[in-house]
């Protein structure tokens, strides 16, 4: 008999703006700032988090944010929303950033023409110093682990289902019996 896969059932859990999406397997994100309190909580799933303080509000809670217990309890806007699961897909599109892109690429043609206009003036013009450049990509910088993985617009995130063995030398948190 053949084992029925069981169907995912997808369901959006947020659409807005954010200034940091993030998810990992373990609690700290580097340095001992714990900035996933809810990863390892549960086997076998991962914490991904939204968050949208302001830069003076993240200066002002660092010691929280830190050991990981920053909870925004604000009414309306919200500072971080905190999912546990197994598997997320994320779509990330934004005006916003596209404008940033188009501005900066206005930046770059200027610079150029400024450069093209110095030296046309000196008489040594170069041709191929007047390149177009690539039209901007659409998305956001992605990183993974630290490593810059490009501009994306979708990624997916998810836990592997085979155990990968790392050394800690913490207290685990939780004992699960294996």
């Amino acid at each position: 008999t053949k084992k029925k896969k069981k169907k995912k059932r997808q369901h959006l859990i947020y659409s807005g703006i954010t200034g940091i999406l993030a998810a990992s397997t373990t609690p700290f994100y580097g340095g001992g700032m714990r900035l996933f309190p809810y990863a390892r909580l549960f086997p076998n799933k991962l914490q991904l988090r939204i968050g949208r303080i302001s830069p003076l509000t993240g200066f002002l809670r660092i010691p929280a944010i830190f050991e990981g217990s920053y909870r925004d309890k604000s009414e309306g806007d919200f500072g971080c929303l905190d999912f546990v699961g197994d598997d997320f897909e994320v779509e990330v599109s934004s005006t916003r950033y596209e404008e940033y892109l188009k501005r900066k690429k206005e930046q770059k043609e200027s610079k150029k023409k400024a450069r093209w206009w110095r030296q046309k003036k000196r008489s040594d013009y170069d041709a191929s110093s007047d390149e177009t450049s690539k039209s901007s990509p659409t998305g956001f910088p992605f990183q993974h682990s630290g490593e810059s993985m490009g501009i994306k617009e979708r990624f997916r995130v998810r836990v592997v289902k085979q155990p990968v063995r790392f050394i800690s030398f913490l207290k685990p948190r939780i004992v699960v019996d294996d």
